[in-house]
């Protein structure tokens, strides 16, 4: 018997977590279990399972179990262990990001509208969460066009002397600094809050009565200006349209796929009785089965600065379903229902969103297999003998030596793995020497001491010197991996030209590849360039500015790299210290009264 075998006979019966490891200790997967025992010996049964079971379970050489006091304590600790450890096979929503709230802060007397992630008890207005914040900043945009409510922070709101741009362009009324009327301004702060709680129609309404009065006064601008706002939210009005029952608040997930394909969700938001939001979320290596998935999505997408609304659609009855109505009802403070309507408007609505789940699966499984030819095409290509599934690209960036960075992403089966991606800074490389920078990457991500799985194909950005610079390195610490260079195309006259077709070179082979520039393999290299060169720019980027922003402060006496971290920590930018009164910095605790003057005094010099 061997030791995985020996801890699943001696787990207890009571309730409680495991997680599944793989030979590396890597956690594989995250469970909850009413019966540690009976749940864990399911997984290695001999009956039958589904594909992504099975190789999950073909993975798994370590077993950790935690006992919970109950069921409900295991879900929740459960939940806690995900986010932690984000396994490859539990649900994963992309960058453990909080979905988008709408805050208003009605204390104020010129409000604003602005887009935060966690909704906190300040008192002020918040209105989400919105499962798309793409769609979410377009409605914003319209409304602020519109309505023309200040856009400024309240710091640059109280320094600022003159109107910004926004007013110029008749986007803001200015109150930072014109005389604007507070009634009026909250006239229209009242109208967007309106809006905003699914009473568009009303809003229309309003403003046609505005109109119809402006126009008899022969107020012709004043009254354009309420007609083109009319069809601006009659236009937002004619995308949230849904047969709901007035004034409904809730979320409807529709589900597509199965246990050995993988699934998709569909996210439909709909507040006031209106669709504000729709979003679809991919799970092709869930090692679970539906009603596991719909409770693990839900436990992700909610938390204590992202509330559940009063009701939640969802396609079928959910794993430990009472449970999970009371954790939701625990987060929003009142009762949530978990329903599955069969009959009337509410199974219109979870129908909609098995048909954008169902319409989303299928394209996820056509991108799949489309991109799976592409690997296949490209493998051919460069002499493979499998699919390269696993490709990591490396970039460099610096500034004529200055700050230098490197970047490594990393793609799977096609796709962006962001836990691979990896930063590196250079700073013991003298000089603008890429080929020396390019060797000391691969020291750090193949030499002894790094443990990470090496991948199928390693792109190169650069030419033949990088390659063999890379080439070197590897032969060195006798790592086998297919290395591609990728070179930028270049003009009649030699030089570095977008519209010039990029070349690319192997190893043993004096002459570039021949890739066709429009096929599958020449873009997917290109993306995988491009998505490389754009994290190690942003990185390099990040460098010099935290630099030369610690550096300004420098010059001022009696401020050194200490204080002057914490000063832009403290007024969030150099902008923030800048604009800072001489009492601000004064009531800084780690200033004296006489850095504070000489900080204030330096930049009004």
């Amino acid at each position: 018997m061997t030791e995985l075998e020996r801890k699943v006979a001696g787990l207890p019966l009571s309730p409680g977590v495991y997680l599944m490891k793989d030979a590396r200790g890597n956690v594989l997967y995250v469970g909850k279990a009413v019966s540690l025992k009976k749940r864990v010996q399911s997984y290695f049964s001999a009956a039958p399972k589904a594909v992504k079971v099975a190789a999950l379970v073909r993975r798994v050489r370590d077993l950790e179990v935690i006992v919970a006091a109950s069921e409900l304590d295991a879900l929740i600790l459960e939940n806690t262990l995900i986010k932690k450890y984000r396994p490859p096979y539990n649900v994963d929503l992309k960058d453990d990001k909080n979905y988008p709230y709408v805050r208003l802060q009605e204390s104020r007397k010129y409000p604003r509208l602005e887009i935060v992630r966690r909704r906190r008890q300040d008192g002020a207005l918040y209105f989400g969460p919105y499962p798309s914040v793409g769609a979410l900043r377009e409605t914003l945009a319209l409304l602020q066009k519109h309505f023309r409510l200040r856009r400024c922070s309240d710091r640059q709101f109280a320094n600022r002397t003159r109107p910004c741009l926004n007013y110029q362009m008749k986007l803001c009324q200015g109150p930072c600094c014109r005389e604007v009327d507070p009634v009026e301004y909250r006239r229209r702060v009242d109208q967007v809050v309106m809006f905003l709680r699914g009473r568009g129609q009303q809003v229309v309404d309003s403003l046609t009565a505005e109109m119809t009065s402006l126009a008899a006064d022969q107020r012709f601008e004043a009254a354009a200006r309420r007609r083109d706002t009319i069809f601006a939210l009659q236009k937002i009005l004619a995308t949230q349209e849904v047969d709901s029952a007035a004034g409904d608040d809730l979320d409807v997930v529709g589900l597509a796929g199965d246990e050995n394909q993988g699934f998709a969700l569909y996210l439909l938001t709909i507040r006031g009785g209106r669709v504000v939001g729709g979003r679809p979320f991919a799970f092709p290596r869930f090692a679970g089965y539906a009603g596991e998935l719909i409770t693990a999505f839900l436990q992700s997408y909610y938390d204590e600065a992202s509330v559940p609304p009063p009701v939640v659609l969802i396609p079928q009855a959910a794993g430990s379903h009472d449970l999970l109505e009371q954790w939701l009802a625990s987060l929003r403070k009142r009762k949530v229902s978990l329903l599955t309507p069969l009959r009337g408007r509410r199974a219109v609505l979870l129908n909609m969103a098995n048909d954008n789940a169902r319409a989303f699966f299928r394209q996820q499984q056509q991108d799949a297999a489309d991109l799976q030819q592409v690997l296949a095409a490209l493998g051919r290509k460069t002499g493979m003998k499998r699919v390269p599934a696993v490709i990591e690209c490396v970039d460099i960036s610096n500034l004529q030596g200055d700050f230098p960075v490197a970047s490594l992403v990393c793609f799977v089966n096609g796709r962006p793995f962001k836990d691979g991606y990896r930063r590196y800074r250079l700073d013991d490389i003298a000089g603008p020497d890429d080929f020396a920078m390019m060797a000391a990457v691969m020291e750090r991500r193949f030499g002894p001491g790094n443990e990470r799985e090496k991948p199928d194909m390693l792109l190169v950005d650069g030419g033949k010197g990088q390659l063999s610079a890379v080439s070197r390195v590897l032969d060195r610490l006798q790592v086998e991996v297919t290395v591609v260079a990728i070179a930028k195309g270049r003009d009649r006259r030699g030089k570095k030209s977008r519209t010039a077709v990029d070349r690319f070179f192997i190893r043993g082979r004096k002459n570039p590849l021949a890739v066709h520039p429009h096929s599958g393999a020449y873009l997917l290299l290109q993306q995988i360039r491009d998505e490389a060169h754009r994290f190690a720019v942003s990185y390099h980027r990040q460098r010099r500015r935290k630099d030369l922003t610690e550096s300004a402060l420098l010059d001022v006496p009696g401020v050194g790299p200490v204080r002057a971290r914490r000063l832009l920590e403290h007024f969030g930018s150099l902008q923030g210290v800048r604009q800072a009164g001489l009492e601000s910095l004064e009531n800084c605790p780690f200033l004296d009264r006489g850095t504070a003057s000489r900080v204030f005094h330096y930049f009004r010099s």
